[in-house]
Parts: C-alpha cells; sequence; structure tokens
C-alpha cells in the first residue's frame, strides 16, 4: 500500500474541466446504479464523455480510483466536534458516535462498502477517523499501544457489521431468506438443540440497529474496564 502513498500528496489536473472528486463521484454513481461487478474504467470514461487514457492522468491504477471512492464515502462521516463530550465519562459516547457514523455512511453506499474488503486505507479522511477515535482514547487514559489496538477492534466491528448486513440485503429478498432460516432452526430436533429451538423467533429478528448498540455497548464497555 506504501506505493500508493503518493495519491493523497498531489493532484494532477490533465482538464480544468474534470477534477479527481468528479471522476469519484462518477465511480460511485456508477456502483450503485450498476453494480460493483460491472464496473469498469472504459464504462466510467463513457459516462464522462472522455477517453479512458485521461483517467490515468488522475490515478494509477484502477485500485488506486478505489482508495479514493473508500476515502470519499468515509469523508460523509460527521464525528463530534473536540469541544463535545469533554465530560467524564463522555469518551465512550464519543467513539460509539463515530461507529454510528460509519454504520451509517456504509449503508448508504453499499456497492462502495465492498471495497473494503482487504483495503488498508490511507487517504485523508480515513486518516482523519483513525485520528479522532485513537486520540479519543487517548484522552480517556489509554497508553498508546492499547489505544491502537483498542482502534483495530472498534474498527473491525463497525466495518464487519455493516459488511455482514449488506451482505445479507435488505427487503422482499431478505425476508425470504430469514423465513426460510427460521423453519430450518425450527424443524431442529429439540432433544438435540434445546437452546436454539427455544430462541428461533430471535434468530432471525432483523433488529439490527438493537444488535449493532449491543454489540457497541459490549466492546467500549469493555475498553473502558481496561482503563
Amino acid at each position: 500500500m506504501a506505493d500508493r502513498a503518493h495519491l493523497w500528496r498531489e493532484e494532477r489536473e490533465a482538464d480544468p474541466r474534470l477534477s479527481r472528486a468528479e471522476i469519484v463521484q462518477a465511480a460511485l454513481a456508477l456502483f450503485e446504479r450498476d453494480g460493483f461487478e460491472s464496473f469498469s474504467m472504459r464504462g466510467l470514461a463513457s459516462e464522462l464523455n472522455i477517453k479512458s487514457p485521461s483517467l490515468y492522468w488522475h490515478f494509477r491504477s484502477k485500485e488506486e480510483l478505489f482508495d479514493l471512492v473508500v476515502d470519499a464515502v468515509l469523508g460523509e462521516c460527521r464525528l463530534p466536534a473536540d469541544d463535545e463530550g469533554a465530560g467524564a465519562g463522555e469518551w465512550t459516547e464519543r467513539l460509539a458516535a463515530a461507529a454510528r457514523e460509519i454504520r451509517r455512511v456504509l449503508l448508504a453506499n453499499p456497492a462502495a462498502t465492498r471495497l473494503l474488503n482487504g483495503r488498508v486505507p490511507l487517504g485523508p479522511n480515513w486518516m482523519r477517523l483513525a485520528e479522532f477515535v485513537i486520540g479519543t482514547l487517548r484522552r480517556a487514559g489509554a497508553s498508546d499501544a492499547f489505544a491502537n489496538r483498542c482502534y483495530l477492534v472498534f474498527l473491525y466491528y463497525a466495518v464487519g457489521y455493516v459488511t455482514q448486513e449488506i451482505a445479507f440485503g435488505t427487503g422482499a429478498e431478505a425476508r425470504e431468506r430469514l423465513d426460510e432460516i427460521q423453519e430450518y432452526v425450527r424443524g431442529l430436533p429439540p432433544e438435540q438443540y434445546p437452546n436454539l429451538v427455544a430462541v428461533t423467533a430471535a434468530v432471525t429478528d432483523r433488529g439490527l440497529d438493537e444488535r449493532f448498540e449491543l454489540g457497541l455497548r459490549g466492546i467500549i464497555g469493555g475498553f473502558k474496564d481496561e482503563l
């Protein structure tokens, strides 16, 4: 990833009528309209009414464009200001607010969220998020090493939860899948799986907000217990 660090240092302009930000927004629109699998640089160039080589003036590869797209999505996160939540114990709510924002923006950009898989973002918006989380933990009394570990756990939970949430789907298709799961679990032999059968309804409950908050309380509460 270090070889792509140049991406964040400067922007080369081939045409003043077409900025890097405009290219990124067009790519996002294509992701959401046609799906990630159908995306191509040729299709993006066609959407922008330019030739494909013009795109490579702004970045060297499709992977670099994906880095920019991920960073643009994360730039939509609205983080609490430094003077918010300064009271005792308020750092936990600051972290919770950041996690909710990550979930909100990723759910709003489901196709682009897939780009996070296996990616190590280095963009300024990701760095802003990392700085916020780690800074909040350090001000709460965490050591540098512990703050870094907590940041990674925090990130894995927030992104991982949303990734699974998006992968499962929504609407009628998701409801049909849940009904199939519930029917299968209900048919399990109760003498072999008494506890699972007992909570059949809860297994297929789509209370995703409540589940997210439950996990968030557990993780942040664990951080607090260690401080």
